[in-house]
């Protein structure tokens, strides 16, 4: 399954916490690499500087686990399961033809 994974820095400090933070979460991901079952398939930082989002592949959910569990205390995650369009479509067509059908 395809989920995409957005994370956000938590800056909630004053200046001197949030650098400290943000040197933590710079070193914990210079060690990091990713769990075996999950396969990175685009990886963006956002350009302001508070964030990113991953495009990942994994058959078990368990696995998506693991970043939050490691990063939690630097970053919030929202991690959610995607389609590709071409599967999506058809899906949301019989959805309006469905809705449609009942008076």
């Amino acid at each position: 399954m395809l989920f995409q994974v957005n994370y956000s820095t938590r800056a909630s400090g004053m200046a001197q916490e949030n650098e400290a933070s943000a040197k933590r979460a710079l070193a914990l991901f210079s060690k990091w690499s990713p769990p075996a079952g999950m396969e990175i398939k685009s990886f963006y930082a956002r350009a302001d500087g508070r964030g990113g989002t991953l495009v990942i592949e994994a058959n078990d959910v368990a696995v998506l686990a693991e970043g939050p569990a490691k990063f939690g205390a630097v970053n919030e995650f929202e991690i959610v399961p995607i389609l590709d369009i071409t599967e999506a479509i058809p899906i949301y067509s019989e959805a309006v033809a469905w809705a449609d059908s009942i008076a």
